[in-house]
């Protein structure tokens, strides 16, 4: 349990070369889609929870909380209510992150203090802390032997989302991880190369289409795509899809995803954020 966390001393680490876990943890990180239908320890959940309480957290205010689903029966309206993804209803446990500034209110409202903190930097501040606590929980459980994906669809219908798990005026759900056995490797997804990704001192977009054009290579030969492409009637509805499999790549996959008409649904995410009591200003 976390009330005997703070007695750890720090890590002393591994140097660089050796044998090192943590890393191996990191660097096999992938996501599981499918699950077996077999239940998570709970003794496994309490350190998996210990984990998500020690991620980093802006000031110390901890501006988030945890809804843990092991409810059958919710899981399964979080899996409509997510766009039908099956791995929500299979997984043993759905963790859901939420923003949370209800404890701010409540240490200023009972000490007659003004709350200021209605401004869009504690937005990012809650959303950040939430998103921090999820990745911790996600690296404990994978370093258990267990399957994670994460869950960005809960920001799909997040009336419909509040409602279900009773969140109240101040929290909203931030982002889910379904944690299980897996019933599937999928294997490592090849990413961006590093400088594409990494710049030095100043940012830089040098490496832009060079690097783009050898990661869709590098993605086409993976045949991650084979019968999954996007639809191109999703982003202009008479386009014609001339682009044979052979050329269809991470880039041709992305623009569809970003220029289909699926991105309205979260158009009205804003005007939901603030009928909960956070400011976009």
């Amino acid at each position: 349990m976390n009330e005997t966390t703070t007695e750890r001393p720090p890590f002393r680490g591994f140097a660089p070369g050796d044998d090192n876990p943590v890393l191996e943890t990191l660097l096999a990180h992938r996501s599981t889609r499918s699950y077996k239908d077999v239940s998570l320890p709970e003794a496994a959940l309490e350190q998996i929870l210990d984990a998500a309480q020690r991620a980093p957290t802006s000031s110390n205010l901890q501006s988030y909380s945890i809804v843990v689903v092991d409810d059958q029966g919710l899981r399964d309206q979080m899996c409509i209510l997510g766009g039908n993804q099956k791995f929500v209803a299979e997984c043993a446990v759905l963790l859901v992150f939420c923003s949370d500034i209800t404890r701010h209110i409540h240490v200023c409202r009972e000490r007659d203090y003004t709350y200021r903190g209605d401004q869009i930097n504690t937005l990012f501040v809650t959303h950040g802390d939430a998103i921090l606590a999820c990745q911790n929980a996600s690296i404990a459980a994978q370093s258990m032997g267990f399957g994670t994906c994460m869950m960005g669809n809960v920001r799909n219908d997040p009336p419909g989302v509040s409602d279900l798990l009773g969140l109240p005026r101040y929290v909203f759900a931030s982002i889910g991880l379904a944690i299980g056995v897996a019933n599937e490797d999928m294997g490592l997804k090849p990413r961006l190369p590093r400088r594409v990704m990494v710049s030095r001192n100043r940012y830089s977009d040098r490496h832009l289409k060079d690097g783009l054009a050898e990661y869709d290579e590098t993605m086409r030969r993976t045949g991650l795509y084979d019968g999954r492409r996007e639809p191109l009637n999703d982003v202009a509805p008479d386009a014609q899809d001339s682009i044979p499999d052979e050329a269809y790549g991470w880039c041709e996959h992305a623009a569809r995803r970003l220029g289909g008409f699926n991105q309205l649904q979260r158009r009205n995410f804003g005007e939901f954020l603030e009928s909960k009591g956070f400011s976009r200003r």
